[in-house]
Protein backbone atom coordinates (compact mmCIF):
# COMPACT_ATOMS: atom_id res chain seq x y z
CA UNK A 1 0.00 0.00 0.00
CA UNK A 2 1.45 3.54 -0.96
CA UNK A 3 2.30 5.78 1.46
CA UNK A 4 -0.41 8.07 0.34
CA UNK A 5 -2.98 5.71 0.42
CA UNK A 6 -5.26 4.23 3.18
CA UNK A 7 -5.21 4.11 6.59
CA UNK A 8 -1.70 4.71 6.84
CA UNK A 9 -2.39 8.37 5.21
CA UNK A 10 -5.55 8.99 7.03
CA UNK A 11 -3.42 8.22 9.89
CA UNK A 12 -0.24 11.02 9.27
CA UNK A 13 -2.96 13.60 7.95
CA UNK A 14 -4.38 13.46 11.62
CA UNK A 15 -0.92 13.47 13.17
CA UNK A 16 -0.12 16.54 10.99
CA UNK A 17 -3.42 18.37 11.51
CA UNK A 18 -2.72 17.36 15.69
CA UNK A 19 0.58 18.82 15.71
CA UNK A 20 -0.94 22.30 13.99
CA UNK A 21 -3.80 22.16 16.23
CA UNK A 22 -0.93 22.18 18.95
CA UNK A 23 1.15 24.75 16.92
CA UNK A 24 4.04 22.84 16.21
CA UNK A 25 4.35 23.77 12.85
CA UNK A 26 7.91 22.29 12.16
CA UNK A 27 7.08 18.95 13.56
CA UNK A 28 4.24 19.13 11.73
CA UNK A 29 6.36 19.63 8.58
CA UNK A 30 8.76 16.86 9.41
CA UNK A 31 5.98 14.30 9.22
CA UNK A 32 4.37 16.16 5.98
CA UNK A 33 7.50 16.72 3.62
CA UNK A 34 8.23 13.19 3.13
CA UNK A 35 4.85 12.56 2.48
CA UNK A 36 4.55 15.25 0.06
CA UNK A 37 7.89 13.73 -1.70
CA UNK A 38 5.91 11.14 -2.75
CA UNK A 39 3.21 12.54 -3.97
CA UNK A 40 3.29 16.39 -5.15
CA UNK A 41 0.54 16.39 -6.19
CA UNK A 42 -2.31 15.76 -3.67
CA UNK A 43 -4.12 18.70 -3.01
CA UNK A 44 -4.51 17.92 0.55
CA UNK A 45 -1.14 17.71 1.40
CA UNK A 46 -0.08 20.80 -0.39
CA UNK A 47 -3.06 22.75 1.34
CA UNK A 48 -1.16 21.60 4.74
CA UNK A 49 1.99 22.48 3.45
CA UNK A 50 0.50 25.53 3.01
CA UNK A 51 -0.92 26.45 5.90
CA UNK A 52 2.10 25.48 7.89
CA UNK A 53 4.17 28.23 5.79
CA UNK A 54 1.14 30.53 6.26
CA UNK A 55 1.15 29.75 9.67
CA UNK A 56 4.80 30.57 9.73
CA UNK A 57 4.71 33.58 8.01
CA UNK A 58 6.15 32.13 4.63
CA UNK A 59 3.57 33.79 2.74
CA UNK A 60 4.97 33.90 -0.95
CA UNK A 61 5.51 29.80 -0.10
CA UNK A 62 1.97 29.71 1.41
CA UNK A 63 0.80 31.22 -2.22
CA UNK A 64 2.88 28.99 -4.49
CA UNK A 65 1.74 26.29 -2.71
CA UNK A 66 -2.36 26.72 -2.33
CA UNK A 67 -1.90 27.60 -6.48
CA UNK A 68 -0.37 24.12 -6.91
CA UNK A 69 -3.24 22.61 -5.32
CA UNK A 70 -6.39 25.00 -6.87
CA UNK A 71 -4.61 23.59 -10.17
CA UNK A 72 -5.30 20.31 -8.65
CA UNK A 73 -8.75 20.44 -7.47
CA UNK A 74 -10.83 23.54 -6.38
CA UNK A 75 -11.27 23.22 -2.87
CA UNK A 76 -12.31 26.03 -0.26
CA UNK A 77 -9.57 25.39 1.80
CA UNK A 78 -6.62 26.21 -0.44
CA UNK A 79 -8.84 29.32 -1.55
CA UNK A 80 -8.98 30.72 2.05
CA UNK A 81 -5.52 29.96 2.73
CA UNK A 82 -4.31 31.80 0.03
CA UNK A 83 -6.51 34.57 0.24
CA UNK A 84 -5.14 35.25 3.93
CA UNK A 85 -1.54 34.75 2.73
CA UNK A 86 -2.29 37.05 -0.08
CA UNK A 87 -4.03 39.75 2.61
CA UNK A 88 -0.76 39.47 4.45
CA UNK A 89 1.23 40.60 1.59
CA UNK A 90 -1.10 43.47 1.41
CA UNK A 91 -2.20 42.08 -1.88
CA UNK A 92 -6.19 43.09 -1.51
CA UNK A 93 -7.73 42.69 -4.24
CA UNK A 94 -6.50 39.51 -4.73
CA UNK A 95 -7.11 38.36 -1.49
CA UNK A 96 -10.73 39.20 -1.39
CA UNK A 97 -11.54 37.52 -5.07
CA UNK A 98 -10.19 34.52 -3.10
CA UNK A 99 -11.75 34.41 -0.33
CA UNK A 100 -14.99 35.53 -1.46
CA UNK A 101 -14.24 31.99 -4.19
CA UNK A 102 -13.73 29.99 -0.78
CA UNK A 103 -16.87 31.29 1.09
CA UNK A 104 -19.07 31.13 -2.13
CA UNK A 105 -17.69 27.10 -2.07
CA UNK A 106 -18.36 26.80 1.52
CA UNK A 107 -20.55 29.21 2.80
CA UNK A 108 -21.10 27.90 6.71
CA UNK A 109 -17.60 27.33 7.30
CA UNK A 110 -17.17 29.98 9.62
CA UNK A 111 -13.03 31.09 10.00
CA UNK A 112 -13.58 30.99 6.30
CA UNK A 113 -16.37 33.86 6.41
CA UNK A 114 -14.06 36.06 9.03
CA UNK A 115 -11.28 35.88 7.03
CA UNK A 116 -13.36 37.44 4.06
CA UNK A 117 -14.88 39.88 6.86
CA UNK A 118 -11.31 40.93 7.92
CA UNK A 119 -10.30 41.47 4.33
CA UNK A 120 -12.80 43.56 3.80
CA UNK A 121 -12.72 45.48 6.72
CA UNK A 122 -8.95 46.26 6.05
CA UNK A 123 -9.90 47.35 3.00
CA UNK A 124 -12.19 49.96 3.71
CA UNK A 125 -15.14 48.05 1.99
CA UNK A 126 -17.00 48.39 5.39
CA UNK A 127 -20.87 47.96 3.74
CA UNK A 128 -19.23 44.26 2.23
CA UNK A 129 -17.91 43.05 5.26
CA UNK A 130 -20.97 43.50 7.25
CA UNK A 131 -23.07 41.96 4.57
CA UNK A 132 -20.71 38.87 4.90
CA UNK A 133 -20.62 38.98 8.66
CA UNK A 134 -24.65 39.55 8.42
CA UNK A 135 -24.96 35.16 8.17
CA UNK A 136 -22.61 34.80 11.40
CA UNK A 137 -24.47 37.17 13.58
CA UNK A 138 -27.81 35.71 11.95
CA UNK A 139 -27.15 32.30 13.44
CA UNK A 140 -25.54 33.49 16.83
CA UNK A 141 -29.50 35.07 16.98
CA UNK A 142 -28.12 37.06 19.64
CA UNK A 143 -26.14 34.54 21.74
CA UNK A 144 -22.65 35.04 22.63
CA UNK A 145 -20.43 35.31 19.49
CA UNK A 146 -17.07 33.36 19.15
CA UNK A 147 -14.19 35.14 19.88
CA UNK A 148 -12.81 35.43 16.25
CA UNK A 149 -16.41 36.82 15.14
CA UNK A 150 -17.37 39.39 18.00
CA UNK A 151 -13.41 40.68 17.32
CA UNK A 152 -14.70 40.88 13.57
CA UNK A 153 -17.64 42.49 14.62
CA UNK A 154 -16.51 44.72 17.14
CA UNK A 155 -14.14 46.38 14.50
CA UNK A 156 -17.05 46.87 12.46
CA UNK A 157 -18.79 48.91 15.28
CA UNK A 158 -16.18 51.14 15.86
CA UNK A 159 -15.93 52.31 12.40
CA UNK A 160 -19.96 52.65 12.60
CA UNK A 161 -19.09 54.78 15.48
CA UNK A 162 -21.21 52.54 17.85
CA UNK A 163 -18.82 52.51 20.67
CA UNK A 164 -20.83 51.04 23.26
CA UNK A 165 -22.58 48.21 21.24
CA UNK A 166 -18.79 47.35 20.49
CA UNK A 167 -17.88 47.29 23.99
CA UNK A 168 -21.20 45.36 25.14
CA UNK A 169 -20.23 42.76 22.58
CA UNK A 170 -16.46 42.30 23.43
CA UNK A 171 -17.24 41.90 26.82
CA UNK A 172 -19.68 38.65 26.57
CA UNK A 173 -16.71 37.21 24.50
CA UNK A 174 -14.39 38.39 26.73
CA UNK A 175 -15.90 35.82 29.17
CA UNK A 176 -15.25 32.70 27.16
CA UNK A 177 -10.97 33.38 26.40
CA UNK A 178 -8.69 32.86 29.19
CA UNK A 179 -6.73 35.44 30.19
CA UNK A 180 -3.41 36.32 28.67
CA UNK A 181 -4.55 34.64 25.24
CA UNK A 182 -3.87 36.32 22.36
CA UNK A 183 -7.99 36.61 21.64
CA UNK A 184 -7.75 38.17 25.20
CA UNK A 185 -5.37 40.66 24.34
CA UNK A 186 -6.79 41.83 21.01
CA UNK A 187 -10.19 41.61 22.43
CA UNK A 188 -9.08 43.96 25.50
CA UNK A 189 -7.19 46.56 22.96
CA UNK A 190 -10.08 46.25 20.17
CA UNK A 191 -12.14 47.32 23.49
CA UNK A 192 -9.48 49.80 24.57
CA UNK A 193 -9.75 51.35 20.92
CA UNK A 194 -13.81 52.13 21.35
CA UNK A 195 -13.38 53.60 24.53
CA UNK A 196 -10.84 55.96 23.45
CA UNK A 197 -13.26 56.58 20.39
CA UNK A 198 -16.03 57.93 22.66
CA UNK A 199 -14.13 59.78 24.49
CA UNK A 200 -13.88 57.46 27.68
CA UNK A 201 -10.43 57.91 28.32
CA UNK A 202 -9.78 57.07 31.52
CA UNK A 203 -11.99 53.34 31.10
CA UNK A 204 -9.65 52.99 28.25
CA UNK A 205 -6.42 53.20 29.97
CA UNK A 206 -7.52 50.74 32.29
CA UNK A 207 -8.74 47.91 30.26
CA UNK A 208 -5.29 48.40 27.68
CA UNK A 209 -3.36 47.68 31.31
CA UNK A 210 -5.33 45.00 32.04
CA UNK A 211 -4.47 43.30 28.72
CA UNK A 212 -0.52 44.22 29.76
CA UNK A 213 -1.00 43.06 32.96
CA UNK A 214 -2.43 39.70 31.53
CA UNK A 215 0.79 39.05 29.80
CA UNK A 216 3.18 39.38 32.62
CA UNK A 217 5.17 41.41 30.44
CA UNK A 218 9.12 42.39 31.90
CA UNK A 219 11.35 44.98 30.42
CA UNK A 220 14.87 46.48 31.68
CA UNK A 221 15.83 49.86 30.65
CA UNK A 222 19.25 49.84 31.88
CA UNK A 223 20.01 46.15 29.75
CA UNK A 224 18.55 47.86 26.79
CA UNK A 225 20.61 51.50 27.36
CA UNK A 226 23.82 48.99 27.76
CA UNK A 227 22.94 46.82 24.56
CA UNK A 228 22.72 50.05 22.57
CA UNK A 229 26.27 51.58 24.73
CA UNK A 230 27.98 48.69 23.26
CA UNK A 231 26.76 48.59 19.71
CA UNK A 232 27.38 52.19 19.20
CA UNK A 233 31.08 51.93 20.48
CA UNK A 234 31.53 49.12 18.08
CA UNK A 235 30.03 50.34 15.13
CA UNK A 236 31.66 53.36 14.04
CA UNK A 237 32.68 54.79 10.67
CA UNK A 238 36.29 52.66 10.56
CA UNK A 239 34.40 49.27 12.05
CA UNK A 240 32.15 49.63 9.36
CA UNK A 241 34.37 50.05 6.55
CA UNK A 242 36.37 46.89 7.87
CA UNK A 243 33.14 44.83 7.77
CA UNK A 244 33.13 45.27 4.20
CA UNK A 245 30.50 46.86 1.92
CA UNK A 246 28.68 45.75 -1.13
CA UNK A 247 29.43 47.09 -4.31
CA UNK A 248 26.53 47.20 -6.08
CA UNK A 249 25.00 50.72 -5.33
CA UNK A 250 21.71 50.14 -6.24
CA UNK A 251 19.30 53.12 -5.78
CA UNK A 252 16.38 51.43 -4.94
CA UNK A 253 16.32 50.71 -1.61
CA UNK A 254 14.94 53.49 0.60
CA UNK A 255 14.53 52.58 4.65
CA UNK A 256 12.29 54.22 6.51
CA UNK A 257 13.47 54.37 10.52
CA UNK A 258 11.44 55.38 13.57
CA UNK A 259 10.02 54.52 16.81
CA UNK A 260 6.49 52.23 16.15
CA UNK A 261 3.61 54.57 16.22
CA UNK A 262 5.66 57.77 14.92
CA UNK A 263 4.17 57.81 11.24
CA UNK A 264 6.46 55.54 9.56
CA UNK A 265 3.09 53.95 8.36
CA UNK A 266 2.11 57.24 6.80
CA UNK A 267 5.90 57.39 4.69
CA UNK A 268 5.56 53.96 3.17
CA UNK A 269 2.35 54.75 1.80
CA UNK A 270 2.71 57.99 0.76
CA UNK A 271 5.66 56.72 -1.25
CA UNK A 272 4.25 53.65 -2.46
CA UNK A 273 1.57 55.90 -4.06
CA UNK A 274 4.24 57.77 -6.80
CA UNK A 275 3.66 55.42 -10.47
CA UNK A 276 7.73 54.80 -9.91
CA UNK A 277 7.63 53.52 -6.45
CA UNK A 278 6.50 50.42 -3.92
CA UNK A 279 6.41 49.65 -0.38
CA UNK A 280 7.24 46.43 0.62
CA UNK A 281 6.07 47.07 4.17
CA UNK A 282 8.17 45.01 7.17
CA UNK A 283 10.06 43.46 5.41
CA UNK A 284 12.66 41.88 8.13
CA UNK A 285 14.96 39.49 6.18
CA UNK A 286 18.18 41.79 6.40
CA UNK A 287 17.11 42.60 9.96
CA UNK A 288 17.23 39.10 11.23
CA UNK A 289 20.90 38.52 9.46
CA UNK A 290 22.01 42.13 11.29
CA UNK A 291 20.46 41.19 14.10
CA UNK A 292 22.60 37.77 14.64
CA UNK A 293 25.63 39.85 13.93
CA UNK A 294 25.16 42.07 16.61
CA UNK A 295 24.39 39.70 18.90
CA UNK A 296 27.63 37.68 18.50
CA UNK A 297 29.13 41.70 18.86
CA UNK A 298 27.32 41.68 22.15
CA UNK A 299 28.22 38.24 23.07
CA UNK A 300 31.93 38.96 22.97
CA UNK A 301 32.49 37.06 20.08
CA UNK A 302 32.14 39.14 17.19
CA UNK A 303 34.30 37.30 15.16
CA UNK A 304 31.75 34.29 14.68
CA UNK A 305 29.89 37.12 13.02
CA UNK A 306 28.42 36.08 9.42
CA UNK A 307 30.50 37.87 7.11
CA UNK A 308 28.16 37.16 3.76
CA UNK A 309 26.76 40.14 3.81
CA UNK A 310 27.08 40.56 -0.30
CA UNK A 311 24.87 37.22 -0.84
CA UNK A 312 22.24 38.60 2.05
CA UNK A 313 22.05 41.93 -0.34
CA UNK A 314 21.63 39.87 -3.84
CA UNK A 315 19.05 37.69 -1.61
CA UNK A 316 17.00 41.00 -0.59
CA UNK A 317 17.24 43.24 -3.85
CA UNK A 318 16.62 40.10 -5.59
CA UNK A 319 12.99 39.75 -3.16
CA UNK A 320 12.02 42.91 -3.55
CA UNK A 321 12.48 43.37 -7.39
CA UNK A 322 10.14 40.08 -7.36
CA UNK A 323 7.32 42.24 -5.09
CA UNK A 324 8.11 45.67 -7.21
CA UNK A 325 9.12 44.87 -10.50
CA UNK A 326 9.41 48.18 -12.06
CA UNK A 327 9.56 49.97 -9.31
CA UNK A 328 12.59 53.02 -8.98
CA UNK A 329 12.48 52.87 -5.28
CA UNK A 330 10.89 50.15 -2.99
CA UNK A 331 10.32 51.09 0.67
CA UNK A 332 11.15 49.03 3.84
CA UNK A 333 9.73 49.96 7.15
CA UNK A 334 10.51 47.26 9.13
CA UNK A 335 10.20 48.59 12.91
CA UNK A 336 13.77 47.25 13.02
CA UNK A 337 15.34 49.30 10.99
CA UNK A 338 16.73 51.94 13.27
CA UNK A 339 19.13 49.72 15.47
CA UNK A 340 20.36 47.80 12.47
CA UNK A 341 21.28 51.26 9.57
CA UNK A 342 24.89 50.51 10.10
CA UNK A 343 24.25 47.30 7.97
CA UNK A 344 21.71 48.90 5.40
CA UNK A 345 24.28 51.67 4.39
CA UNK A 346 27.04 48.82 4.04
CA UNK A 347 24.92 46.66 2.14
CA UNK A 348 22.85 48.93 0.28
CA UNK A 349 25.40 51.89 0.26
CA UNK A 350 22.80 53.05 -2.19
CA UNK A 351 20.26 53.47 -0.47
CA UNK A 352 18.49 56.74 1.49
CA UNK A 353 17.49 56.81 5.20
CA UNK A 354 13.62 58.74 5.56
CA UNK A 355 13.73 59.56 9.60
CA UNK A 356 10.38 60.09 11.27
CA UNK A 357 10.10 61.87 14.78
CA UNK A 358 7.18 62.49 16.43
CA UNK A 359 6.48 63.87 19.89
CA UNK A 360 7.25 61.03 22.51
CA UNK A 361 4.05 61.42 24.73
CA UNK A 362 1.86 60.56 21.73
CA UNK A 363 4.40 58.37 20.80
CA UNK A 364 4.36 56.51 24.08
CA UNK A 365 -0.33 56.65 23.91
CA UNK A 366 -0.09 54.87 21.01
CA UNK A 367 2.10 52.50 21.92
CA UNK A 368 0.52 51.38 24.79
CA UNK A 369 -3.42 51.52 23.54
CA UNK A 370 -2.06 49.13 20.17
CA UNK A 371 -1.73 45.69 20.32
CA UNK A 372 2.24 44.74 19.89
CA UNK A 373 4.01 41.83 21.04
CA UNK A 374 5.12 41.49 24.57
CA UNK A 375 8.55 39.30 23.26
CA UNK A 376 9.68 41.79 20.65
CA UNK A 377 8.74 44.98 21.87
CA UNK A 378 7.73 44.50 25.72
CA UNK A 379 8.70 48.13 26.31
CA UNK A 380 5.18 49.45 24.82
CA UNK A 381 3.35 47.88 27.79
CA UNK A 382 4.22 50.98 29.68
CA UNK A 383 4.64 54.75 28.92
CA UNK A 384 7.99 55.11 30.68
CA UNK A 385 9.43 52.02 29.18
CA UNK A 386 8.08 53.78 25.59
CA UNK A 387 10.42 56.99 26.99
CA UNK A 388 13.27 55.03 27.49
CA UNK A 389 13.09 53.47 24.14
CA UNK A 390 12.52 56.39 22.98
CA UNK A 391 15.60 57.81 24.22
CA UNK A 392 17.39 55.50 22.97
CA UNK A 393 16.52 55.20 19.37
CA UNK A 394 17.63 59.05 19.44
CA UNK A 395 20.94 58.22 20.48
CA UNK A 396 21.02 55.79 17.59
CA UNK A 397 20.00 58.05 14.93
CA UNK A 398 22.83 60.66 16.26
CA UNK A 399 25.21 57.94 16.07
CA UNK A 400 24.27 56.81 12.47
CA UNK A 401 24.16 60.31 11.54
CA UNK A 402 27.95 61.03 12.25
CA UNK A 403 29.18 57.71 11.07
CA UNK A 404 27.23 56.97 7.54
CA UNK A 405 27.44 58.35 4.46
CA UNK A 406 24.28 57.63 2.91
CA UNK A 407 21.44 60.51 3.17
CA UNK A 408 19.29 60.58 5.80
CA UNK A 409 15.95 62.51 5.79
CA UNK A 410 14.03 64.24 9.08
CA UNK A 411 10.49 64.07 8.74
CA UNK A 412 8.28 65.11 11.73
CA UNK A 413 4.75 63.66 11.92
CA UNK A 414 3.49 67.13 13.17
CA UNK A 415 4.93 68.90 10.09
CA UNK A 416 3.89 66.10 7.59
CA UNK A 417 0.15 65.91 8.75
CA UNK A 418 -0.01 69.58 8.94
CA UNK A 419 1.92 70.99 6.29
CA UNK A 420 1.17 68.45 3.46
CA UNK A 421 1.63 68.53 -0.06
CA UNK A 422 5.44 70.45 0.73
CA UNK A 423 6.55 68.02 3.08
CA UNK A 424 4.98 64.97 0.31
CA UNK A 425 7.06 67.37 -2.26
CA UNK A 426 10.22 66.89 0.08
CA UNK A 427 9.74 63.25 0.77
CA UNK A 428 9.77 62.70 -3.06
CA UNK A 429 12.30 64.82 -4.09
CA UNK A 430 14.73 63.38 -1.50
CA UNK A 431 14.08 59.97 -3.08
CA UNK A 432 15.11 60.91 -6.33
CA UNK A 433 12.02 60.59 -7.88
CA UNK A 434 9.79 63.31 -9.78
CA UNK A 435 6.50 65.04 -8.40
CA UNK A 436 3.97 63.17 -9.16
CA UNK A 437 0.06 64.28 -7.96
CA UNK A 438 -0.42 60.52 -7.13
CA UNK A 439 1.19 60.82 -4.13
CA UNK A 440 -1.56 63.34 -2.54
CA UNK A 441 -4.17 60.57 -3.29
CA UNK A 442 -1.97 57.91 -1.05
CA UNK A 443 -5.09 56.64 0.79
CA UNK A 444 -6.49 55.37 -2.17
CA UNK A 445 -4.12 52.86 -2.99
CA UNK A 446 -6.29 49.92 -2.58
CA UNK A 447 -3.46 48.26 -0.64
CA UNK A 448 -4.04 46.32 2.58
CA UNK A 449 -1.03 47.75 5.23
CA UNK A 450 -0.42 45.11 7.79
CA UNK A 451 0.33 47.25 10.90
CA UNK A 452 -1.89 48.14 13.64
CA UNK A 453 -2.25 51.71 11.29
CA UNK A 454 -3.61 49.99 8.96
CA UNK A 455 -7.08 52.15 9.07
CA UNK A 456 -5.26 55.63 9.45
CA UNK A 457 -3.10 55.06 6.73
CA UNK A 458 -6.27 54.66 4.49
CA UNK A 459 -7.63 58.58 5.15
CA UNK A 460 -6.25 61.95 3.82
CA UNK A 461 -3.37 63.21 6.02
CA UNK A 462 -5.44 64.01 9.51
CA UNK A 463 -4.41 66.09 12.26
CA UNK A 464 -6.55 64.50 14.97
CA UNK A 465 -3.72 62.68 16.56
CA UNK A 466 -1.43 65.44 17.54
CA UNK A 467 -1.25 66.07 21.01
CA UNK A 468 -3.54 62.70 21.79
CA UNK A 469 -1.80 62.53 24.39
CA UNK A 470 -3.42 64.96 26.63
CA UNK A 471 -6.33 63.31 26.52
CA UNK A 472 -4.13 60.58 29.18
CA UNK A 473 -1.96 63.25 30.65
CA UNK A 474 -2.41 61.87 34.51
CA UNK A 475 -1.87 58.34 33.02
CA UNK A 476 2.10 60.27 32.21
CA UNK A 477 3.19 61.82 34.97
CA UNK A 478 6.11 62.10 36.71
CA UNK A 479 8.18 60.49 33.37
CA UNK A 480 11.42 62.37 31.96
CA UNK A 481 10.03 62.97 28.27
CA UNK A 482 12.94 63.54 25.94
CA UNK A 483 11.86 65.73 23.02
CA UNK A 484 12.48 65.48 19.28
CA UNK A 485 14.79 68.53 18.07
CA UNK A 486 11.89 70.52 17.08
CA UNK A 487 9.72 71.62 19.75
CA UNK A 488 6.05 69.36 18.97
CA UNK A 489 4.05 70.36 22.36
Amino acid sequence: MSLQTGNARSRRVAEIQALLGRGERVAAMAVLEPILRVDGRDPQLLSLAARIQHESGNEARAVALCTRAIAIREHPEPYFIRGDALRALGRTEEAVADLVHAVKLEPNVEAIRLGLVAALEESNRLEDARSALAPILDRANGAALSERAAYEHGKLLVHAGEFDRAVQVIDRAVTIVSPGSTAFIMLLHLRAKALDRSGRFDEAWETVQCAHDSRRVAFDPEGLKSRTDTLIQYWNRATLLAAGRNIDVDPAPVFVAGMPRSGTSLIDQVIHAHPLAAGVGELNSVETWAEAVDEAILQGHPESASSDFSSVARRYLADVRKAAPGAQRIVNKALGNTRILGHLGRLFPGSCIIHVQRDPRDVAVSCVMGAFGSQRYPWTARPEWVAAAWRDSQRLMEHWSRELDIPILEVHYESLVQRGEPELRRIIDFIGLPWDAAVTEFHRAGRTVRTLSYDQVSRPLYTDSIARWKNYERHLTGIDWPMPSRDTA
